[in-house]
């Protein structure tokens, strides 16, 4: 057994020691209106980390599974406004999508508006199924909650991962864990998919920030920092390579780079768009 394997078999007997909890029994640790902290590791610090949080954390489990398949839809101006804003570290910026629980087989529209105050709020509808343009409801919402023009926004990428979703023993806090991290561009074929190697994302949600967080305390001790870097922001530079501006996420991307050990993400952050001037 290679080591890629042992570590995967360890983050398999991990996540299974983890007490479990439902979707009903966590309902009220929804965290609509929050407080995000997002840091990057390697998947092979990935079970360590883990094992040390398991006595603080319950583990979402869903018809029995554990690690939960989503799927998104993004969409953006043909322009890419939404990227580029964060891109350009604007406060009070959106973010657009369709997402799927897949093992839940839940469907929303969600807003997700980052405030000048660095709060996270998501406003959703429940939907049947991703839309691929926006529909009655979608239109009505983003009229009401945000100065978008819902005319302008198409479908830019997919996103697709895997979760593990912790919860703490106090229901006061989510942590997620994003692992086998993909992304495709709109009407490309799934088996054009471009994979994000050798990479867990990790967001903390609190309803106001606890430096005394285990999960931030845990990670503090083995020297994982905080970096912002959306999936979309990741997904729209590995799909559009060459076409799109990312100086402003290079220190970044050189950071995940060496965090990960991939040159991935160096070479991400060293390309430049068509006519951008060196």
């Amino acid at each position: 057994m290679n080591e890629n394997e042992l570590n995967k078999e360890r983050l398999n007997a991990v996540i299974a020691d983890f007490t479990p909890i439902s979707l009903q029994e966590m309902d009220s640790v929804k965290l609509l209106d929050r407080q995000d902290t997002k840091l990057v590791v390697r998947l092979e610090q990935l079970g360590g980390i883990l094992e040390s949080l398991s006595p603080d954390y319950f583990m979402l489990e869903v018809n029995h599974i554990r690690k939960n398949a989503y799927t998104s839809l993004y969409f953006d101006t043909p322009n890419w406004e939404s990227y580029n804003e964060h891109h350009n570290g604007r406060k009070n910026r959106y973010k657009v999508r369709y997402r799927n629980y897949v093992s839940s087989d839940l469907s929303f529209f969600e807003i997700k508006f980052k405030t000048n105050k660095s709060r996270t709020v998501k406003t959703r509808i429940k939907k049947d199924d991703i839309g691929t343009s926006l529909g009655v409801e979608e239109v009505e919402l983003l009229k009401t909650t945000t100065p978008l023009n819902p005319n302008n926004l198409v479908p830019a990428i997919w996103v697709y991962y895997t979760r593990l979703t912790l919860v703490s023993k106090d229901l006061r806090e989510r942590v997620t864990v994003d692992l086998d991290i993909g992304f495709h561009k709109y009407g490309e074929s799934k088996e054009k998919l471009i994979s994000s190697p050798d990479l867990a994302i990790i967001e903390i949600k609190q309803e106001r920030f606890n430096r005394k967080s285990a999960a931030l305390c845990t990670l503090h001790r083995e020297k994982i920092f905080p970096i912002r870097l959306s999936k979309y922001c990741l997904g729209v530079m590995s799909c559009y390579n060459g076409q799109i501006k990312r100086n402003g996420f290079k220190n970044k991307l050189l950071k995940i780079a060496k965090i990960t050990n991939n040159d991935y993400y160096r070479s991400i952050a060293d390309s430049y768009p068509v006519g951008y001037m060196v």
